[in-house]
């Protein structure tokens, strides 16, 4: 094999200047072939990234040697955004983009792309990465539709089977929870989510609220309220801002039994406490909580403030996909009791345009009212 330097041939009639220049180019060209060309990289929450070499991946933490420092930094799971591999194929980094944005159909249509010559030579954990990818789209997309509920299932099995050490564990857990709770098979789901209790403790604060969305799901909204209340005590360390985020939600979960039982006023006002204690750049956080305020509006009777809550999701914060789209089915109702058939036309449009495997698509199809 040739050295990268004996490619670096130099011109004739370089100045000496220009010919030191090239020759630190070429340098670096040949430390990056022999020590490899892109790092690992973790992206957290808080926006952070730390490049280097993953050295242990587990349920509960990364463990990645950085690449300035050398130093081996253990990284808890429920600190971290996205893992990207050094030796993935682009197709697949993509893929993942496309999942955790929301996007499952696109997901597993990037992911035809990726060739099988990019995986003849792709180490274990690549392989790995291929298998929870697309059977998390699978999953996520059965989900979203309540087809091919059987195949989603399977598929998350298969992998936390085979790859019972992944990062992804966790992660997976849920998503089969939420399959589980699509396919209405309650106790199956509670049961799934009871593996997050294992985890940090933001982990535990999301599986009292997985569990407690199961009774919201089946109308029972006192329970829920009890289940959304003690997700919110659980007891975390105060500088634990992955947990704080996580109560943050299990509030929102309040706010909607609230008003659910009638307790308008109660939700609202949480709410807006939620609003005002959100990180002003969490933009997945402040949709959630803006569409839950424009439900509360509406349970409450205030259509104009529930137009301007449902507004701001979609002018502002329009980057969670099911609260984007539970805004947009809203919007398309409540634009048409103003009598503004073009603004509920815009609406309806660009639900079934951007959304169109929805069940707010479906609802708004079929005539439903919101719930």
């Amino acid at each position: 094999m040739r050295s990268p330097l004996n490619t670096c041939r130099m011109p004739h009639r370089l100045s000496r200047p220009a010919s030191r220049l090239l020759l630190v180019a070429c340098a670096m060209l040949a430390s990056n072939t022999a020590f490899g060309q892109s790092p690992d990289r973790v992206r957290l929450l808080d926006r952070s990234e730390i490049s280097g070499e993953i050295v242990v991946a587990s349920p509960n933490e990364i463990e990645i040697k950085d690449q300035r420092s050398e130093e081996v930094k253990k990284v808890p799971i429920d600190r971290i955004r996205e893992v990207a591999l050094a030796d993935e194929p682009d197709s697949l980094r993509n893929a993942r983009g496309m999942l955790f944005r929301g996007d499952a159909a696109s997901a597993l249509q990037e992911l035809t792309k990726v060739q099988d010559a990019d995986l003849q030579a792709a180490s274990d954990r690549v392989l790995a990465e291929m298998q929870f990818v697309k059977a998390a789209a699978l999953a996520r997309q059965a989900t979203l539709t309540g087809n091919g509920l059987a195949e989603g299932e399977k598929a998350l099995r298969d992998f936390v089977s085979k790859n019972p050490k992944s990062h992804h564990f966790y992660r997976s857990a849920e998503m089969l929870g939420d399959l589980l709770a699509k396919a209405q098979k309650f106790p199956d789901a509670a049961t799934v989510y009871s593996a997050l209790e294992k985890g940090p403790a933001a982990l535990r604060v999301r599986a009292a609220s997985a569990k407690a969305n199961l009774n919201l799901a089946q109308g029972k909204f006192a329970e829920a309220l009890k289940d959304f209340e003690n997700a919110a005590r659980v007891q975390t360390d105060p500088k634990d801002s992955a947990s704080e985020q996580q109560k943050l939600e299990a509030s929102l979960g309040t706010a909607r039994c609230l008003a659910r039982l009638e307790k308008d006023a109660d939700a609202i006002a949480l709410i807006q406490k939620v609003v005002k204690g959100a990180d002003p750049e969490d933009r997945d956080m402040l949709s959630k909580a803006y569409a839950v305020l424009g439900d509360a509006y509406r349970a409450a009777g205030k259509e104009q403030d529930a137009l301007i809550a449902f507004l701001t999701v979609d002018l502002v914060y329009n980057t969670q996909p099911e609260s984007h789209a539970e805004a947009l089915f809203n919007l398309a109702q409540l634009w048409d009791k103003a009598q503004n058939p073009e603004r509920a036309r815009q609406a309806k449009q660009a639900l079934e345009a951007t959304y169109p495997d929805s069940p707010w698509t479906k609802k708004l199809a079929a005539g439903g009212a919101a719930s």
